[in-house]
C-alpha cells in the first residue's frame, strides 16, 4: 500500500513537492480510508451556503456540473471495476438514468453515507481504462483512474456556449485537488489529455450529449524517471517552517 505522508505535513510543503507522476508502478494499492477521502474532498457540499463550502468550491458560484465514471484497480477492501460518484448527490439518479440499465449501482464497502460513489460493475478494469485513454498504461497501473463526466447539454442550453471553458475551469479544480490529495496519501497523479470520448461513452452507456467525458485523470504509485533531473522549485528561497505560516 502505499505511505501515508506524515500527519504534520504541511500545506505550503505539500504543494511545494508536487509533481505529476509519469508512470505508475502497477503495484502500489491505497487503503479505502485514504480512497473515500480522497473523493470526499472533491464534494463540493451543495447542502451549504457557497461561502461555507471547503476550498475551492467556495469560490465556483455555479452547482456542480462534473460527475466521475471511475475505474478502481487497487484499492484495499473494495472490489476492482467500474464505479460512478455524483458530486452532487441530487443528481444521482439523473447519472443513473442515463448510464446502462444493467449497472448494479451499490455502495462498495465501508463507504462513507455522505459520499454518493457507487459500484456499477465488478471486475478487472485495468486494459479497458488504458484503451479508452489512447492507450496509455497510466490509466491502469494506478490505484485507480477516472473520468470527468460534465452535465454538457443541459449546462450549455442553459448559461450559454461561454459556459463550455467554465466547465474546464471545474475540472482543473478538480485536478488541482487530486494532486494535492494524492501527495498527503503518500502516492501521485496526473492528468490525462489524450481520450477517447465515445468508447468511455460506450463503456459507461452514455447516449447522448446530456454527459461529456471532457477530461481523464489517475492515481498511482509513481515509477521515478532516472533520465530526467528534478531541481528545487523555488533555487533561490530556502524553505522554511514559517514560511507556512
Amino acid at each position: 500500500g502505499a505511505r501515508l505522508a506524515h500527519a504534520m505535513t504541511s500545506a505550503g510543503q505539500i504543494i511545494h513537492q508536487r509533481r505529476s507522476l509519469l508512470a505508475c508502478d502497477g503495484r502500489t494499492s491505497l487503503a479505502a480510508e485514504r480512497f473515500y477521502r480522497m473523493l470526499g474532498r472533491l464534494m463540493p457540499h451543495v447542502e451549504d451556503e457557497r461561502a461555507r463550502r471547503p476550498v475551492p468550491w467556495d469560490a465556483i458560484p455555479w452547482p456542480p456540473a462534473i460527475h466521475f465514471a471511475l475505474f478502481v484497480h487497487r484499492v484495499d477492501g473494495i472490489e476492482a471495476g467500474l464505479y460512478a460518484m455524483a458530486r452532487d448527490p441530487n443528481k444521482a439518479d439523473t447519472l443513473k438514468s442515463a448510464m446502462h440499465a444493467h449497472f448494479e449501482w451499490r455502495s462498495p464497502a465501508g463507504c462513507p453515507q455522505s459520499l454518493p460513489l457507487y459500484l456499477l460493475e465488478r471486475g478487472d478494469a485495468r486494459q479497458l481504462a488504458a484503451q479508452v485513454s489512447c492507450g496509455q498504461d497510466i490509466a491502469g497501473d494506478g490505484a485507480f483512474s477516472l473520468g470527468m463526466i460534465a452535465e454538457y447539454q443541459a449546462s450549455l442550453v442553459a448559461h450559454g456556449p461561454a459556459f463550455y471553458r467554465r466547465l474546464y475551469w471545474e475540472a482543473g479544480a478538480i485536478g488541482q485537488v487530486l494532486y494535492l490529495e494524492a501527495e498527503a496519501a503518500g502516492v501521485r497523479a496526473t492528468g490525462i489529455g489524450c481520450f477517447l470520448d465515445d468508447p468511455v461513452h460506450q463503456v459507461f452507456g452514455f447516449r447522448d450529449l446530456a454527459f461529456q467525458s471532457i477530461y481523464h485523470f489517475t492515481v498511482g504509485g509513481a515509477v521515478e524517471d532516472v533520465r530526467l533531473t528534478t531541481l528545487p522549485p523555488y533555487p533561490v528561497l530556502e524553505l522554511r517552517p514559517q514560511d507556512h505560516k
